[in-house]
């Protein structure tokens, strides 16, 4: 079991910071204010919904919706800003922070109802919890605490006003058991954590405990997460966030039932797992099987599930949790993204052959399978959500150990400040991973201090090295621990010894995977700009396939020596600070063409590389 560190404890450095600056000075998420209505509509402020007047404003004419938008989006651009040290970001998210103190009410209400409707209307605690996720971003990341004394009045108020026995909570779009209301449960666990009140414990016990009651058969209540046998049908976004309910609950009541629920929960969860780390949702599961040509997985629920499986790390301590988070931040949040962080699609399939307005079999419309800043012809949800999946990454790559010292458990260039045993440590993580796979740790305490530091062992490295004059290096499971009295300038060195490992998918084919990174086959596309926003640099786009793809398959001659593919280095034309605007690591080799058996030469590029349109399973041809 892990314990956070505070949020800014932990900053990113190279490609990871390089990705943020950009995203921030480029892309939709330091500009979706100015691009879409719904991040704009000051619904918390201004602009609250009242029986007079409703901020609905958005694709589903929803009045809770815009605050989904705006408070997901701030939360995202608020630990980005800080994390990457943007200092015109940083005054953006500090004035932000100020207008929404301004319009907190007098009995501690934030949210985006006027108090004719208050607690009364779906979408309330949904749209709380989206703004104080960020609030309390904030607080950790300045140290402020009239912003954290801002949200504790206003849990407080919720808590008291719909405890149980008091206002019934409503149902937000789905049906009760498909609420997003339940994810105030986010703000409460942070708080029960910094704190240690068990009032949010308790408040949060009793709606999942109404929840189990009155939709026993939503998808994450306690009896349908009981029975192993039971599938996932809901809205695939709500169904992998709410499993942090309780999975936060079983850790803070010990109860045996809650832990076999949340078991399950993951078990399940595999079951609709794509290669690339994300799963079905599209926008309900319905069950569907994971093919990687027909089935979509959409961004908000790669956000969601990356988030729910950094929990369930941080509270379990399962080192293979780490390599699924990793493998579903390095490759299908990357292959769903633009690099410039200009767009994303809004769902995505793994072999995507076209991107153009159509469903995957290219037969009927989807709006979504298309290249957007905004998405607000759909929902302006998976653009805000994508604000925070970097920044949640970094926040989650170091942990505390019950035990004491740190743990290294999602690796990737970066850098930590924090204190052990009252003596102030700083960690430099010097690396290019995942594009190479070796990692050196330089400790910088103010004085001498001894403490362990634990590294997780990645399940694909066949012989990890770990190296640290003068320590002592013991493997405790899927962990090295390295103990020593650390002084200024010592080092670790870890080197991971990755191979070319086949990934199944459900349609009987296999991806490839090097170290953390799946590979992909990138099929050259035309791109057809279908709309553009006054502000510049932002469009709409289809792409569309330059020829008709040539339908490849690995050699089983040669599948005993990873199909003849081998990983090689790219030293020229690249920018290691940008790695997903050329590849800076290549799998090359020859597929069998599936027409006549001969063989083509390929590079395979990492999924985060090959964007647009792919080809990421492959058969293996006798």
């Amino acid at each position: 079991m892990f314990n956070w560190l505070m949020l800014g404890e932990v900053k990113p450095s190279g490609w990871i910071k390089e990705q943020m600056a950009r995203d921030l000075n480029q892309g939709f998420a330091g500009r979706l204010d100015e691009l879409c209505h719904e991040a704009s509509s000051d619904i918390f402020v201004s602009h609250r919904n009242s029986g007079v007047t409703e901020n609905s404003g958005n694709i589903a004419k929803v009045n809770w919706w815009n605050g989904e938008t705006e408070g997901n989006w701030r939360a995202g651009f608020i630990m980005m800003a800080y994390l990457a040290e943007d200092k015109r970001a940083m005054a953006k998210a500090d004035a932000y922070v100020r207008h929404i103190l301004s319009s907190q009410d007098e009995d501690g209400y934030l949210g985006v109802f006027a108090p004719d409707l208050r607690y009364s209307k779906p979408g309330d605690l949904w749209t709380q919890a989206c703004l104080m996720r960020g609030l309390l971003d904030y607080a950790e990341l300045t140290g402020d605490k009239r912003v954290r004394e801002a949200v504790v009045r206003a849990t407080d108020l919720t808590i008291a006003r719909c405890g149980s026995g008091k206002t019934i909570l409503q149902s937000s779009v789905g049906g009760e058991g498909a609420s997003h209301d339940y994810m105030i449960s986010d703000v409460m666990e942070r708080l029960f954590d910094l704190t240690g009140d068990v009032k949010y414990r308790d408040f949060i016990l009793d709606l999942y405990q109404s929840l189990s009651l009155t939709a026993r058969d939503a998808d994450t209540s306690l009896p349908s997460l009981l029975n192993r046998d039971s599938g996932f049908r809901d809205h695939g976004v709500n169904t992998y966030e709410t499993i942090r309910v309780p999975l936060w609950l079983w850790m803070a009541t010990g109860r045996e039932d809650l832990g076999r629920a949340c078991r399950n929960a993951l078990d399940k969860l595999n079951r609709y797992t794509e290669p690339s780390g994300s799963a079905v949702s599209q926008e309900d599961i319905e069950n569907l099987s994971p093919d990687p040509m027909f089935t979509q997985y959409e961004y908000c629920a790669t956000k969601e599930i990356q988030f729910t499986l950094e929990s369930a790390l941080q509270k379990t301590g399962v080192a293979l949790l780490g390599d699924k988070i990793e493998r579903i931040w390095l490759n299908a949040a990357q292959g769903s993204r633009l690099p410039d962080g200009s767009a994303i699609t809004y769902l995505t399939n793994e072999n995507r052959e076209h991107c153009d307005g159509l469903a995957p079999d290219g037969a009927s419309a989807d709006a979504s399978n298309k290249y957007s800043p905004t998405h607000a012809d759909v929902a302006v949800c998976c653009n805000p959500n994508a604000a925070n999946v970097a920044p949640l990454y970094v926040r989650g790559m170091w942990m505390r150990p019950a035990s004491g010292g740190l743990a290294a458990v999602l690796y990737g260039p970066c850098a930590v400040s924090t204190t052990i045993h009252d003596v102030r440590v700083h960690i430099e993580e010097k690396t290019r991973y995942p594009f190479e796979n070796a990692v050196e740790i330089e400790i910088q305490p103010e004085r001498e201090a001894e403490f362990p530091l634990l590294f997780r062992d990645p399940s694909w490295s066949r012989d990890t090295t770990v190296t640290s004059a003068g320590a002592t290096i013991r493997r405790e499971g899927a962990y090295w621990v390295v103990n020593k009295k650390w002084r200024a300038g010592d080092t670790v060195s870890l080197n991971f010894l990755p191979s070319i490992q086949e990934v199944a998918a459900v349609n009987g084919e296999v991806a490839l995977q090097y170290g953390a990174l799946i590979f992909a086959l990138p099929i050259e596309a035309h791109k057809s700009v279908t709309k553009t926003y006054a502000v510049k640099g932002f469009e709409d786009a289809y792409y569309l396939p330059a020829a008709k793809y040539e339908a490849l398959a690995l050699p089983a001659s040669s599948r005993w020596r990873s199909f003849g593919l081998k990983p090689v280095q790219v030293t020229k034309g690249i920018n290691r600070l940008r790695p997903f605007d050329e590849p800076v690591i290549v799998l090359q080799g020859t597929l069998t063409r599936q027409s006549d058996g001969g063989e083509t030469t390929v590079a395979l590029v990492p999924l985060g590389n090959a964007p647009m349109l792919r080809r990421v399973t492959f058969p293996v041809a006798p």
